[in-house]
């Protein structure tokens, strides 16, 4: 059986993960053992909600039969909540917990903001508005920080890093549309926060993203992660289709091109040419696809010719070699690894073994297992699920 229909796929995954997670009496996920985002053995934090959350929402936009799901899987974040604060904690709380990341609580406004523009129920947007306006409050504006701006990492830690910036800059210029009387806030934040993540991140080489550096320090990390790229690709592109201001479609194209050029460092390029494959988890992968489908989208034809037909070959080969080696045949569900060599063993002796004449070992990521035993988890099936739809935005069809 080989991958055809990307968006039916994503919708089985999708399907499945509420089948095995959701628990209708406690009105939340629960872990049928503890794996990986779990805390208290049953539970997940709220970054492995979001991701799912934002599944259910993905394929309720072509599934209607998921669109019943979207309200009880947004109601899950209301255990989450600081009441006060207006933010999502990282586990369940009575309404007063600080442990709170700028980063998940920015996938949790896009899946509230997603959930109003599919079921146009108000309650979701304002709920997003809400969620953003805390976001927006992120920003780091210590007069004697060393390094100033960036959106901090947590309440209590100013780590000014890739993910949040970006990740808040797409949640403001996703709700900028449905709020026209507040949209030229929400857009100038955004702006705000790429052109800091481009002056401060952006690596000047080869135009990758750094992870983030302490408002203390004068140099950042320079580890490169493909979600920064892609969240930060996101963010350009929606801000080159509402503004038309030529640098950030500039600024969108040099992260395209370096997303998918095989040389760069976000992949495994331990092969050769042809067999090179982004290297990083799914939950990762599925944010630069995203960015990916969101620059065919809003920079379109103003693309340099032939760059989108690039990107869509790119993500074609990656989406098959994802459904061929980490989808688990006995359910349908998938583990978090994008390498083909950290996979189920059987799959690891017969299909990378042939195909890549067993250039690595065999192994499971530590994420990615219970004991010695392969295990799936929320946030990879629901990242697997959004790799699938994003992924569709560009490549409806497989042949």
């Amino acid at each position: 059986m080989s991958l055809t229909n990307p968006n039916l796929e994503g919708y089985n995954v999708t399907r499945a993960l509420w089948m095995r997670y959701y628990r209708p009496h406690d009105g939340t996920f629960i872990a049928p053992r503890k794996c990986s985002g779990c805390y208290n053995d049953d539970k997940f934090v709220v970054w492995a909600v979001s991701v799912a959350v934002q599944a259910v929402v993905d394929g309720s936009r072509l599934y209607k039969e998921l669109v019943p799901l979207i309200d009880p899987a947004i109601a899950i974040f209301q255990k989450y909540k600081n009441t006060s604060l207006k933010g999502f904690s990282a586990a369940e709380n009575g309404g007063s917990d600080k442990d709170i990341y700028y980063d998940d609580d920015a996938q949790v406004a896009s899946a509230m903001i997603t959930a109003y523009e599919v079921t146009g129920n108000k309650k979701y947007l304002d709920q997003g508005r809400e969620l953003v306006r805390f976001l927006m409050g992120g920003w780091n504006d210590n007069p004697n920080a060393k390094t100033k701006g960036g959106v901090k990492w947590h309440i209590t830690n100013a780590y000014l890093n890739a993910c949040t910036t970006a990740e808040v800059a797409k949640a403001c210029l996703q709700i900028s549309k449905f709020i026209p009387s507040e949209a030229k806030v929400y857009i100038d934040f955004a702006a705000k926060c790429i052109d800091w993540q481009i002056r401060v991140l952006q690596d000047p080489e080869d135009k990758l993203i750094k992870d983030g550096i302490q408002d203390t320090a004068d140099h950042p990390n320079d580890t490169k992660w493909s979600y920064n790229a892609g969240t930060t690709l996101s963010a350009a592109s929606h801000l080159y289709y509402i503004t038309k201001d030529p640098k950030w479609k500039d600024i969108a194209t040099d992260l395209a091109k370096t997303s998918i050029n095989r040389n760069s460092i976000i992949y495994d390029r331990d092969y050769d040419d042809n067999r090179r494959y982004w290297r990083d988890s799914s939950y990762f992968v599925q944010l630069l696809i995203e960015g990916l489908a969101d620059y065919d989208l809003y920079v379109g034809d103003d693309a340099p010719d032939g760059l989108r037909d690039k990107i869509r070959e790119e993500v074609s080969r990656h989406l098959t070699m994802f459904y061929e080696y980490m989808r688990d045949p006995k359910d349908g569900l998938y583990l978090q690894s994008f390498e083909p060599h950290m996979t189920y063993r059987e799959v690891y002796d017969t299909k990378y073994k042939e195909k890549f004449q067993g250039h690595k070992g065999w192994g499971l990521k530590g994420e990615d297992k219970v004991g010695d035993e392969p295990e799936k988890c929320l946030i990879g099936c629901g990242a697997a699920a959004r790799v699938f739809f994003q992924g569709a935005r560009l490549v409806p069809r497989i042949e």
